[in-house]
């Protein structure tokens, strides 16, 4: 009858047949296998063996858990639960997963079917335009996003923008052109893209575009012509409004490129009801949307200023119990006034106490030196109650 060898015995045998080795190393040393060397030889081995079989067996530990266990038996059976959802219509859905894998797809909810596969990202329009922009493998094409239906292939278009007021932004061999929705081209004037990717959005019949040379903006109508040439900094939209920046000012175009304000002023804002428009001398003024003035002249907030009298004020002191005596301070007559810039900078200037501003906003900061005296720096110079400047002995 044959006995049967159990695996702990098996692993026993090859143990110690490998705890041999180090006895046959030092032997060729002319060593015997119970002296000393024989037996640092051997602990050494050892342990470093076992150190290897330890780190052996956890990468493949590991490497079994993570291609077996979760690619292959736990992944299929959980990826279909775990889709990420983007309406892009009632019906049509952007779905995505997480992980190594990141699929994604183009899938309809009313027919349960995928329309598309291994798309990259789908992109619809803020005015809900009937195409989205889609990419696959590189390339942008157009779908109808209430069907699904791709509309422009994903074949020549190596960049795409959403389409806005019936106008999309394409490139196509390096060169920047406006298609309409059946794909024609309808504007190619030899522009390119320029490398900080702009939006290239359509509003109120105009079109920010860069020239890549200078890397300068201006606007283009819907026939590529230059409306506003090309020599700004920045130009925006701000609630129907051109806002444009140059040098270092701002200025203002109204929708159909009139000259509203010229680029000639350190900032100008465009807010729910008003405009304000900030001068050189850093005053401020509103306007309405026609260009009206509705404020001459804006402070942010007015305070009051004190100064030092001669009077003492005793107290004692909480900590030592001392009498301590401290400076009596007394509102001045007039109040500083503060405006702000654009860049949250401040400057102040005196105003009386009806409200009459006595001097431009020039100062950065004023302090009450005596009831009817004003310090204002940097400039150092003392103003009396009426805004004049006071001789200094």
């Amino acid at each position: 009858m044959k006995k049967r060898i159990s695996f702990r015995l098996f692993c026993t045998v090859v143990w110690r047949g490998i705890c041999q080795v180090p006895g046959y190393i030092a032997g060729l040393f002319g060593r015997k296998s119970g002296c000393t060397f024989g037996k640092v030889v051997w602990g050494i081995f050892a342990g470093s063996v076992t150190a290897i079989i330890f780190l052996f067996a956890v990468c493949l530990i590991y490497a079994f858990c993570r291609n077996v266990v979760v690619n292959r038996w736990i992944g299929p059976k959980v990826s279909g639960l775990y889709w990420e959802d983007r309406h892009i219509s009632n019906d049509i859905v952007f779905q995505w997963q997480y992980g190594r894998n990141g699929a994604k797809r183009l899938y309809n909810e009313a027919t349960g079917k995928v329309l598309m596969r291994n798309l990259d990202w789908v992109a619809v329009s803020s005015d809900k335009d009937s195409l989205a922009v889609f990419a696959k493998n590189g390339r942008r094409g157009y779908l109808n996003r209430f069907t699904g239906e791709v509309v422009i292939p994903a074949d020549d278009y190596t960049r795409a923008w959403v389409f806005s007021e019936g106008l999309a932004a394409v490139e196509k061999d390096r060169r920047l052109i406006f298609i309409d929705h059946s794909g024609k081209t309808v504007i190619d004037k030899g522009f390119r893209v320029h490398f900080d990717n702009p939006k290239y959005a359509f509003r109120n019949g105009y079109c920010v575009l860069r020239e890549p040379v200078f890397g300068r903006v201006g606007l283009i109508d819907r026939n590529g012509n230059w409306a506003l040439s090309p020599e700004y900094d920045e130009i925006c939209n701000a609630k129907g409004f051109w806002k444009v920046r140059k040098g270092g000012n701002e200025g203002l175009f109204t929708a159909c490129l009139d000259t509203m304000f010229t680029v000639t002023h350190p900032y100008v804002t465009v807010n729910v009801d008003m405009i304000e428009v900030g001068y050189a001398d850093h005053t401020s003024r509103l306007y309405d949307f026609d260009g009206n003035v509705i404020c001459n002249f804006v402070v942010d907030r007015a305070e009051n200023i004190f100064y030092q009298t001669d009077e003492l004020r005793e107290h004692e002191d909480y900590e030592s119990g001392e009498i301590v005596y401290e400076p009596v301070y007394a509102v001045a007559d007039c109040l500083r006034y503060i405006v702000c810039e654009d860049d949250h900078a401040e400057y102040c200037g005196l105003m009386d106490r009806q409200g009459k501003c006595l001097t431009p906003p020039d100062y950065e900061s004023i302090e009450a030196v005596a009831k009817d005296r004003y310090l204002c720096h940097p400039q150092g110079v003392i103003l009396d109650d009426n805004g004049n400047v006071v001789p200094q002995m």
